[in-house]
């Protein structure tokens, strides 16, 4: 491999993670603030906030795995994919800007026009998205390049979640001059243009190769199911994304609540946030080279499993003050963010199988069921956390007398340490049936290159 190449191996692994900066800025702030925005700022009831975040996964399920299929089927001179990034980072940028300006704008219709500027983000996130995590394929073939390739994402993503967690209420509060819904619109403003300049970098600096390209953009709807059909590692790493998602988020809301109310601590959710993201930097690199020793499902379970062990003891403890909180979920952060890192460089080694079980190749299609899955387990987790709020008759400071029962407040520790680890530990004996490592997906590649060049 001369020089000249791996130069530009390491620009196109750098730039395809700025754009993680991005997205990340988007999701990982709806992630963790969305909920307890719904709740705790526009003051609406638990389950019909609940309901505002859960429902637009139902307009998901058509528009993902669509985009999948448009996607890979795009022929231009810019490629399959990075037209929709160039074109469409710009409108995500506003649509993000128009959820929180939404219940400003009508202050009569808080409920509708949040919803519908909701449904509009999402719409606009997948056109953009959904490309963006299919290029991993046609950026590189071989599995270990592509752990490379998800662990700069990761890089990006960390970096989003630490501006998220520190500066969107702080800074909502300081732009907002005595109101927070106005707060949140500049500061949604500011993110989208960080965002859309992240996503603009990766559509300009990176090249799509041809590999599968051809034959993608060819497809029938029938080779298309085909594909998906066989392609039983895929099914597995989808379930275990789907659950492990739904645990991770259910535990990131909840600590919002936690923090603000079991501790007694309103407002400096940030301060136990900002351990766990931290534990995630200091991770990544670990994980990426673990993952590279052995087989990426194998590192997922290794990980995963010391941090059950940690929510465990975080239950039993119930810490009640900042600092031994913040400690425990810095170790968590270690052990719980591989999960992001071996997803993302696990997902393209799939589309290799499906290929050579079905003889046919739709790499967007999976990265779209893949989107499909993660948004239905943050949807789902907060409609269920929205739904166990009620059950425990957690209400808003503003809208409560008094303060909380103690049941109400055991419940809040139950959801931010049991609900997640059952969820996360189906996720781990989910991804333990995966057995596609790093020596059968070589041997598939090489099978494939030896179609390729037959045909």
């Amino acid at each position: 491999m001369s020089e000249q190449f791996r130069r530009l191996k390491k620009r196109t692994i750098a730039a395809y993670g700025v754009g993680d900066l991005g997205f990340n800025l988007f999701y990982t702030t709806l992630s963790l603030f969305l909920l307890i925005y719904y709740t705790n700022v526009l003051n609406i009831a638990p389950v019909t906030a609940g309901f505002m975040a859960a429902g637009p996964v139902l307009w998901d399920a058509i528009t993902d795995p669509i985009m999948g299929l448009i996607a890979s089927r795009t022929k231009t001179r810019f490629g399959a994919y990075r037209p929709y990034i160039l074109f469409g980072a710009p409108l995500c940028g506003l649509s993000f800007v128009a959820m929180f300006a939404a219940p400003v704008l009508f202050p009569s219709a808080v409920i509708v026009s949040s919803v519908i500027a909701h449904l509009i983000f999402r719409t606009l996130y997948t056109v953009v998205n959904v490309p963006y995590t299919a290029m991993t394929v046609v950026l590189t073939d071989k599995s270990k390049e592509r752990g490379y390739l998800a662990a700069s994402r990761m890089i990006g993503a960390m970096t989003a979640g630490l501006l998220a967690a520190i500066l969107m209420f702080p800074m909502a509060e300081a732009l907002g001059g005595g109101d927070i819904r106005l707060g949140f619109v500049w500061v949604a403003s500011l993110y989208a243009i960080i965002a859309t300049i992240a996503m603009l970098v990766v559509g300009l600096s990176t090249q799509e190769t041809n590999v599968g390209a051809e034959s993608s953009s060819q497809l029938s709807f029938g080779q298309t199911l085909r594909f998906l059909k066989g392609n039983s590692v895929f099914w597995i790493l989808a379930a275990a994304i789907f659950l492990g998602s739904i645990g991770s988020t259910i535990g990131i809301n909840s600590l919002n609540y936690y923090v603000a109310d079991y501790v007694g601590a309103p407002g400096q959710q940030r301060l136990v946030l900002l351990p766990l993201l931290l534990g995630f930097g200091i991770s990544i690199p670990i994980w990426t080279w673990v993952a590279t020793k052995t087989s990426k499902a194998r590192t997922w379970v290794i990980a995963g499993v010391p941090s059950v062990l940690v929510s465990i003891v975080m239950f039993g403890l119930a810490p009640k003050s900042l600092e031994p909180l913040a400690a425990l979920i810095l170790v968590k952060g270690l052990f719980s963010d591989a999960t992001p890192v071996l997803l993302w460089s696990m997902a393209p080694d799939t589309v290799e199988f499906g290929e050579w079980k079905s003889g046919v190749r739709d790499e967007a299609i999976g990265f779209g069921l893949i989107q499909l899955a993660l948004k239905s387990a943050s949807s789902l987790a907060a409609f269920a956390l929205g739904a166990f709020l009620a059950v425990i008759q957690y209400q808003a400071p503003e809208v409560r007398a008094g303060a909380l029962s103690d049941d109400t407040l055991e419940g809040l520790r139950f959801a931010a340490f049991i609900l997640p680890t059952v969820f996360t530990v189906a996720g781990l004996i989910a991804i333990s049936q995966y057995r596609l490592d790093h020596t059968l997906h070589a041997r598939l590649s090489r099978v494939l290159a030896w179609r390729r060049r037959a045909t």
